[in-house]
């Protein structure tokens, strides 16, 4: 059984698997050992990685980036403030202080926590290492690394 572990980053993250002595960096469905951290919702679905990427200048309101920084924090924090700028699509105080990412998914608005959207991209580099040619079908530990 081999080792899984995702660097999650604020604008990239890394899926790694330890095999035979070394680390192997596990490239994504488009070739790439880095995966944007970016999750991005639309009429159809939803999309990760780099195909959410790819539409932050078509469809910016409804993608979320710049998330990592916003996990645990309250809404009034002064972090999240600072780094409110930084997120395109409308963010909002819910109740208890906690941060809201609204955006339109499937033509209704919606509204994630950071914490739904990070899940939602661990799924995704789940999937990634699933569909990798490294024969690790059925993930179910991993080592995430959360630096900041």
């Amino acid at each position: 059984m081999s080792v899984v572990g995702f660097d999650f980053g604020n604008v990239n993250s890394f899926i790694a698997v330890a095999r035979q002595g070394g680390i192997e960096t596990i490239a994504n469905d488009y070739s790439l050992r880095a995966t944007p951290s970016c999750v991005a919702f639309t009429t159809r679905g939803r999309s990760m990685g780099v195909a959410a990427r790819q539409q932050l200048n078509t469809n910016i309101k409804n993608t979320i980036i710049n998330f990592k920084h916003l996990l645990g924090r309250k809404f009034s924090d002064q972090v999240t403030q600072k780094y409110r700028k930084f997120i395109p699509c409308e963010m909002i105080q819910l109740p208890n202080d906690d941060i809201g990412l609204k955006v339109q998914y499937f033509n209704e608005e919606r509204v994630f926590t950071p914490e739904q959207v990070v899940a939602t991209f661990l799924v995704k580099l789940k999937d990634i290492t699933e569909n990798s040619s490294h024969g690790m079908r059925n993930v179910t530990d991993c080592v995430v690394s959360v630096s900041f």
